[in-house]
């Protein structure tokens, strides 16, 4: 650790959270295809270069975030190791996989209109093996059991599982796609309840991370995008999810008190 008042290298000041602007550039890049492509909405006239744009944004501040935390890996490479046992920034380790879905995903059809599933498996194996590291040690306790590091943070580790879902359903395989979906189902249950009781002994997160408590919402939005996509239709299980989802949006909407004051 540096001292205090010495400015740090740029690199140790660049956080695995930067990953999430690819996050929301990628899930805005699939909002517009969607829009431009719905029979439904052909009347407002979308252009599909919104999407294109949109995308190629995406696809470029991935390569650049992505370039920049390698080179953080290479040369403080004892920083990324306190990432990654930090129990608000392990869970954007698996940011980077789950926006080159959303890449996946949003493709503008002029680039492609059909994913190989080989991609599916290149950004669905470190989500994997990620998720085997994280939900083991939540299963065998410790001091990294679920009741002690849970925060809203950690809904990232269970909406790879959903998106990863919708990736599967989109290259063909359903089966894969209901797999990750009923762990990501189970899983998320766990720490929903987690979350919402939380034990007296853990520690509150800053101000300025109150933001990332709209997580709440990714992950049931993403269930109930995912098992559209697997049965082809908006049923009533994804009517359940998302009505859940748009609950927990509301109780966090009319809290303005609980996200000012955050720079």
């Amino acid at each position: 650790m540096l001292p205090p008042d010495e400015k740090w290298p740029f690199l140790l000041r660049f956080p695995i959270g930067c990953f999430g602007v690819t996050l929301g550039l990628g899930s805005q890049s699939i909002l517009w295809k969607n829009l431009a492509s719905s029979p439904d909405l052909a009347f407002l006239h979308i252009p599909s270069c919104i999407n294109l744009y949109l995308w190629s944004l995406s696809v470029l501040s991935l390569i650049v975030v992505f370039f920049i935390y390698m080179l953080k890996f290479i040369y403080f490479f004892e920083a990324v190791r306190r990432e990654f046992h930090h129990p608000v920034r392990v869970n954007f380790f698996f940011a980077p996989w789950i926006a080159g879905m959303f890449l996946a995903i949003g493709v503008p059809p002029v680039i492609t209109k059909s994913l190989h599933p080989a991609v599916w498996c290149v950004l669905m194996a470190p989500i994997i093996l990620l998720e085997l590291k994280i939900y083991g040690q939540w299963l065998s306790g410790g001091d990294r059991r679920l009741s002690k590091v849970a925060n809203p943070s950690t809904h990232l580790s269970v909406v790879g599982n959903f998106v990863g879902s919708i990736l599967a359903a989109t290259v063909g395989w359903d089966e894969p796609a209901i797999f990750f979906w009923a762990v990501g189902l189970a899983h998320y249950l766990v720490l929903f309840v987690t979350l919402y009781q939380r034990l007296p002994t853990n520690e509150t997160l800053p101000k300025d991370l109150h933001p990332v408590f709209f997580l709440f919402v990714a992950a049931p939005s993403a269930a109930s995008v995912a098992w559209m996509k697997i049965v082809g239709h908006f049923d009533y299980v994804s009517r359940l999810v998302f009505f859940v989802a748009l609950f927990l949006y509301s109780s966090l909407v009319v809290r303005i008190n609980f996200f000012r004051g955050f720079k």
